[in-house]
């Protein structure tokens, strides 16, 4: 079987991207910056200079210092009382995106919708897609009551260095507090609209900190615990991150490197339990792909076999769409 996309026609392909929880463990960065709060509330010995801890079953975070840190009297009769406090972090959300994409005349339009499953505890009020470079060239559009832009010199922490680290962000959030995503609500009209062909990004989605809570607790402390704080409220850790289909290749990116990024696609849906790499698709997929060398032209890749589920019909048609199939 052939598929055919015509620089003249203008294809709208449902890319249901079912993103597991799961997927959190596999995409996002799991390696915490600051240690386990201790479950009997008591900070060791060999911790004492820690002063921030992450409490995840609680979606917390713990400042936890001696009250006169950073004091003469610090220095001169040692740490004090503990002075303990706890604060919500921005990741009890549940995100599913997925995404439309519309091709015309080598002209992509990625149109996300996101959805917050009834198992959140917080509403889903800001998301941010990482993109190449010359992704901040995109055009932004948000929904009623959200705002959109892109943004240029972002960079990215990530497990898998395949995924884009260093480039631009488009970046979405809510303006009135009715338009946000609360569990079991969904929403559309994020969208983006470039030359740039779909590959694989990572998305990070959470609620937004209030302006109080973030003078309160970073306003009030010693320096050498916001500088712990500031760890853990890095957005790579203060959010729920999915993969999902985005803008990233150019037209210059050949057959191989667009191969290869879905590959890695292909690979870690696997581990996060979206995608069966001994299905008969995923075999055929893998070793069309594998099977793709450099400079090679897309028209020997032969897909063979027809989707058996949504997250594998999601796969082949971004796939189709970034190799011209």
């Amino acid at each position: 079987m052939r598929f055919l996309l015509s620089r003249w026609s203008v294809v709208l392909l449902l890319l249901a991207a079912t993103l597991l929880a799961g997927q959190n463990d596999v995409a996002g960065l799991t390696d915490f910056p600051v240690p386990a709060w201790p479950e009997n509330g008591v900070v060791p010995a060999e911790l004492k200079d820690n002063y921030v801890f992450v409490d995840l079953p609680k979606n917390e975070y713990v400042v936890a210092y001696p009250e006169n840190l950073g004091t003469d009297a610090y220095a001169k009769e040692g740490p004090g009382r503990l002075k303990i406090n706890r604060y919500e972090l921005l990741r009890d959300v549940d995100p599913i995106v997925s995404v439309a994409i519309t091709a015309a005349d080598s002209k992509y339009k990625y149109a996300y919708t996101v959805e917050n499953g009834k198992s959140a505890k917080q509403s889903i009020d800001q998301w941010i897609m990482s993109l190449p470079p010359s992704g901040a060239n995109a055009a932004v559009h948000a929904p009623d009551g959200w705002f959109g832009l892109t943004q240029k010199g972002r960079t990215f922490k990530l497990k898998n260095p395949e995924w884009i680290k260093t480039g631009a962000a488009a970046i979405w959030s809510f303006q009135k507090p009715e338009q946000v995503i609360a569990p079991g609500s969904s929403r559309k009209g994020f969208d983006l609209e470039t030359d740039l062909k779909p590959g694989f990004t990572v998305a990070y989605l959470r609620k937004t900190e209030s302006v109080d809570v973030k003078v309160t607790t970073h306003g009030n402390v010693p320096k050498e615990v916001k500088d712990q704080m500031d760890q853990i409220l890095q957005l790579e850790y203060n959010s729920k991150t999915v993969l999902t289909y985005g803008p990233k290749f150019d037209k210059s990116a050949d057959a191989h490197t667009i191969a290869e990024d879905f590959i890695q696609g292909l690979v870690t849906l696997n581990r996060a339990g979206i995608l069966d790499l001994n299905s008969e698709f995923s075999r055929n997929v893998l070793s069309e792909l594998s099977a793709v060398q450099p400079a090679a032209a897309a028209t020997s890749i032969r897909l063979t076999v027809v989707p058996a589920t949504p997250a594998e019909t999601s796969f082949l048609n971004a796939l189709k769409v970034s190799l011209g199939l």
